[in-house]
């Protein structure tokens, strides 16, 4: 499939470049042809100008040393002239010729182009000439005609198409060489996109795209974004693994030991009350933790998070340590608390806000040996909200502060306390649902969980 995949996109990728390459070349044909067209109207436009440059000083003479010194100043413009390249003629008001090298009466009116044929000369002109540009000017009482033939404009034209060709050849080549080669690269690229990901629906779930792009290709984004989108799929189901085995190993003893309390009581002749009890007992503890274990995949999806809404946090902890604070005393414990006066603005759900709190204190609580202080503050940061909740109790070993999250996850001390293990990977929960970080850390001695909440947007 990949390899079928892979030919098709090689004639896609060849394709598209020869058709990127065949619009480059009718785009680098036309900004060639407006170069040489724009440059041949320069050139023509600098040749006038030089002959309004002339008929200036020729005006400039005649105002200053009267009719004799213009004609004399004509005949020699028209003498210095090599091979009649620049032509001359003064006219008086009969049309008479005075001066210059053209050698009939020119009539009106002149024509912006003349042929070099038509005009006779009184010298030989360049045989390369084919035309000359015309221009007349009145000095006086006299006609001033002047022409400008063609051949030197006529060769740097020629020199800069033979370049413009040449270099409009040499661009097009080059674009075909790089166009194909880009397209094969690309190619390439793509193809070990669609092998890896054949080879991951084959079930090969280790398989990455490789990466050998620079950060700033689009395909380099590519291969690193599916290749975190796999390892996300990767530990979602080393994570669902795990979660199926210990649901497994945890549920296991309690299901045995109430499945034998209920083989007792079918073979008793009189039930127990307290044997009814405990089955019930038993049966909501089951329950309860079924029942965390759907609120947990519930945050994890992300279902609540429609009714997210401002508020202020300091009211959800002091709700919360009023009613845990009975709890703390009957294990002889402290249960703190100090709050800044601004409001502690974050958005969320209030109910899985309190959850989330309500956790990490019990969690406390339960684990932490009895005379522990446990102190939770707040205080509001550049980044938003920062909560704690700290204690001085034997805190946690550092290979099972990242653990701790896990579901059922608890530490060798506390198997025989009460609890599914489930409290602190539903806060963990909450916190990823919220954008908050919740995270644990050693406070010499004892415990402090910190949960930093984004400041909401506006």
């Amino acid at each position: 499939m990949a390899e079928a995949l892979g030919q098709s996109g090689l004639r896609t990728s060849v394709r598209l470049s020869l058709q990127f390459s065949f619009l480059y070349a009718i785009l680098s044909a036309l900004v060639f042809s407006m170069a040489y067209a724009f440059t041949q109207y320069e050139v023509r436009d600098w040749v006038l100008d030089q002959m309004r440059g002339d008929a200036q000083t020729l005006a400039a003479i005649y105002d200053e040393g009267g009719a004799a010194r213009l004609i004399a100043r004509v005949d020699a413009l028209a003498e210095v002239s090599f091979e009649n390249a620049r032509i001359y003629q003064l006219q008086d008001r009969d049309d008479s010729v005075l001066g210059g090298n053209i050698a009939q009466p020119m009539g009106t009116p002149l024509p912006a182009k003349l042929p070099a044929g038509t005009i006779r000369l009184a010298e030989p002109m360049h045989d390369e000439v084919q035309r000359y540009w015309m221009r007349e000017t009145a000095i006086g009482p006299y006609r001033l005609i002047q022409g400008s033939g063609d051949h030197i404009t006529g060769e740097i034209m020629e020199a800069l198409g033979a370049a413009l060709v040449l270099g409009y050849l040499a661009v097009i080549i080059l674009g075909l060489i790089v166009g194909v080669r880009v397209g094969r690269l690309t190619e390439e690229r793509i193809t070990a996109i669609l092998t890896t990901l054949s080879r991951v629906s084959a079930g090969q779930l280790a398989a990455r795209v490789p990466v050998f792009d620079r950060a700033g290709n689009d395909l380099f984004r590519v291969s690193v974004r599916i290749n975190e989108m796999l390892d996300e799929i990767t530990r979602l189901l080393e994570s669902q693994q795990q979660i199926s085995n210990d649901i497994a190993h945890d549920m296991r003893t309690p299901l045995q030991r109430l499945h034998q309390r209920l083989e007792r009581m079918s073979t008793a002749k009189a039930v127990a009350p307290e044997d009814v009890q405990a089955s019930l007992e038993q049966t909501r503890d089951i329950i309860a933790t079924f029942n965390a274990l759907l609120r947990i995949a519930q945050m994890e999806a992300g279902d609540r998070q429609a009714r997210f809404e401002r508020r202020d946090l300091a009211p959800i902890l002091s709700n919360v340590v009023e009613a845990f604070e009975p709890a703390a005393e009957d294990r002889d414990m402290t249960l703190a608390m100090t709050l800044p006066r601004k409001p502690l603005i974050v958005m969320g759900d209030p109910g899985l806000l309190t959850q989330l709190v309500s956790n990490i204190i019990e969690n406390a609580i339960r684990h932490c040996p009895p005379g522990t202080a446990i102190h939770v503050t707040a205080e509001v940061a550049s980044s938003g909200v920062i909560l704690r909740v700290a204690d001085d109790g034997p805190g946690i070993a550092p290979e099972n502060r990242e653990r701790i999250f896990r579901r059922f996850f608890r530490v060798e001390r506390s198997r025989h306390t009460p609890g599914s293990g489930l409290g602190l990977a539903l806060a963990k929960a909450i916190a990823d649902m919220h954008g908050a970080a919740l995270s644990v850390f050693d406070s010499a001695p004892g415990t402090v969980f910190e949960v930093r909440f984004a400041r909401p947007a506006g």
